[in-house]
């Protein structure tokens, strides 16, 4: 009895990990309602590392298949990158980040990381925005972690939809539609938005 609710906890745990790498041992025990201590020693025999070292690899795996931008061009962490498929990143955010005298996460920052994060989705040497549509639902504050995950939808010649919802814990914050053109992708020729 004991071990087969400890299996299902390891199934489930693992399952919360596919769906959200970044949960920390704090979230995951509260998910499955035991404690922090159960949480690491179950990670230890499933051979899962601790967050900081899950993040450290996925981020080492994801930037290794990035063409169409540098690293450091990106604003946030990319985590995750199936190239013209979908891509993660993580911005933590603090004071730099916020509009002059408040706590509240400037809206451009906000956008940036969405934008770079559906260039760098693209694999191709030399990838812009066309156009975007966006909404902004709900404001970030300072601390906030803001996780993008962006989505490539369809694509003709040169052209790529790129979706990109941003989220603060469970709340979804911004959500954009991007049009993303490979530049010079056909014949040499520079393409244009």
């Amino acid at each position: 009895m004991r071990s087969e609710l400890k299996r299902k906890r390891h199934k489930r745990l693992l399952r919360l990990l596919g769906t959200d790498p970044l949960m920390s041992d704090l979230d995951l025990a509260k998910e499955l309602g035991v404690s922090v201590g159960t949480i690491r020693l179950d990670r230890s025999v499933l051979n899962v590392p601790e967050l900081r070292e899950r993040t450290r690899l996925m981020a080492e795996s994801a930037s290794s298949r990035l063409t169409s931008m540098r690293q450091e061009e990106v604003l946030g962490e990319i985590l995750e990158l199936e190239p013209n498929r979908l891509a993660l990143s993580v911005l933590q955010t603090n004071r730099e980040y916020a509009f002059r005298h408040t706590d509240l996460i400037a809206d451009h920052h906000i956008y940036a990381q969405a934008a770079t994060l559906a260039i760098a989705v693209i694999e191709y040497d030399m990838v812009v925005v066309g156009s975007a549509r966006v909404n902004f639902k709900h404001y970030a504050s300072v601390g906030d972690r803001l996780i993008a995950r962006a989505k490539v939808g369809t694509h003709k010649s040169d052209k790529y939809v790129v979706s990109v919802h941003t989220r603060v814990g469970n709340a979804e914050i911004f959500v954009a539609r991007f049009v993303v053109v490979a530049v010079g992708k056909s014949d040499g020729e520079p393409g244009g938005p």
